[in-house]
């Protein structure tokens, strides 16, 4: 995508275009664009991209009669990075957020951060709190679990917030609205990462500028310990080919580093490849300051057999 590909603003613009990827929703595509015509701030515009579906969720979308809303179908899948980027081509706001067909926006959303925004002039970006709702594992008892992102542990989360993303997201793309300019000029989402594209989008947007936070559940995500399961390869991948597109950022940062390769380490564990497990826990051990000689020599073994674990990693079968 290049920034070429996006309409000019005009003064007739709404100030902020409201994305929503969306492949094979038919069943659930209605209730995400309602949850986006409930805002408060009424004055945007809602693109529904259609990426490719065979099972009617363009149509479905066409449903609602609404004049903010226009239905986008793409000639074929792109996943949802790529149907992200398309609809940010399309968008003719100053301000671009994005929502999932499965998720849940509060009303005030727009309205909180656009303030947010207005406040805080030199901002190229704005995200809030996202409160995360989930059945446990089968041996919890129908209990669930509550998780607010980002949690009382993170301390940077508005500014220069770059070091906070290098240890953990806490800016999911549902929950972000950014500068159409700048996104379009970072180049949009990384398509060639199989998932995880939020936060490696959110590292290089953090350092392009300062990030404004709104410290309030705004978004609501659903999750199921079968859907995290299912992903799990798709994100050990992506996560080690962010950490290696994002590397020279670690460099003086050393627990940071290191925290990365035990996340992957444990990751590994649980997928079942203890190989590759016990190769990131080297790693991590050896990215730890102070290391002699042959923690250093440790580090070159272990990246080997990295290597030769990451191409034995099935491929993508999205």
């Amino acid at each position: 995508m290049r920034p070429a590909d996006s309409p000019p603003l005009s003064p007739s613009s709404p100030p902020v275009t409201v994305v929503i990827p969306a492949y094979e929703r038919a069943a659930t595509i209605v209730a995400a664009i309602d949850s986006v015509l409930r805002q408060t701030r009424t004055d945007f515009e809602l693109l529904v991209i259609d990426d490719g579906s065979s099972d009617g969720t363009a149509e479905a979308a066409e449903t609602v009669a609404d004049p903010r809303l226009r239905v986008v179908r793409l000639p074929k899948n792109r996943g949802a990075a790529g149907a992200r980027n398309a609809g940010a081509a399309e968008a003719r706001g100053r301000w671009i957020a994005f929502q999932d067909s499965d998720d849940e926006w509060l009303p005030e959303k727009l309205a909180l951060q656009l303030a947010r925004l207005e406040a805080h002039p030199d901002a190229i970006a704005a995200y809030c709190g996202l409160l995360t709702v989930g059945e446990l594992d089968a041996d919890a008892h129908g209990r669930t679990r509550l998780a607010y992102v980002p949690g009382p542990e993170i301390e940077l989360v508005e500014g220069r917030i770059q070091p906070t993303l290098l240890m953990q997201n806490v800016m999911s793309t549902q929950t972000v609205v950014v500068r159409r300019d700048v996104f379009l000029a970072l180049g949009g989402f990384d398509e060639s990462l199989p998932a995880m594209e939020d936060w490696e989008f959110a590292i290089r947007l953090a350092g392009a500028g300062e990030i404004a936070f709104v410290d309030a559940p705004l978004v609501h995500q659903r999750f199921s310990p079968n859907s995290l399961t299912r992903n799990l390869e798709k994100q050990l991948r992506s996560h080690a080919m962010i950490l290696e597109k994002s590397r020279p950022l670690y460099a003086g940062r050393p627990d940071l580093l290191a925290r990365q390769y035990y996340i992957l380490a444990g990751d590994s564990r649980r997928s079942g490849d203890l190989d590759a497990a016990r190769c990131y826990l080297a790693l991590a051990r050896a990215a730890r300051p102070g290391q002699s000689r042959p923690i250093a020599m440790s580090l070159y073994v272990a990246g080997l057999r990295l290597a030769r674990a990451l191409r034995r990693q099935p491929p993508d079968a999205s």
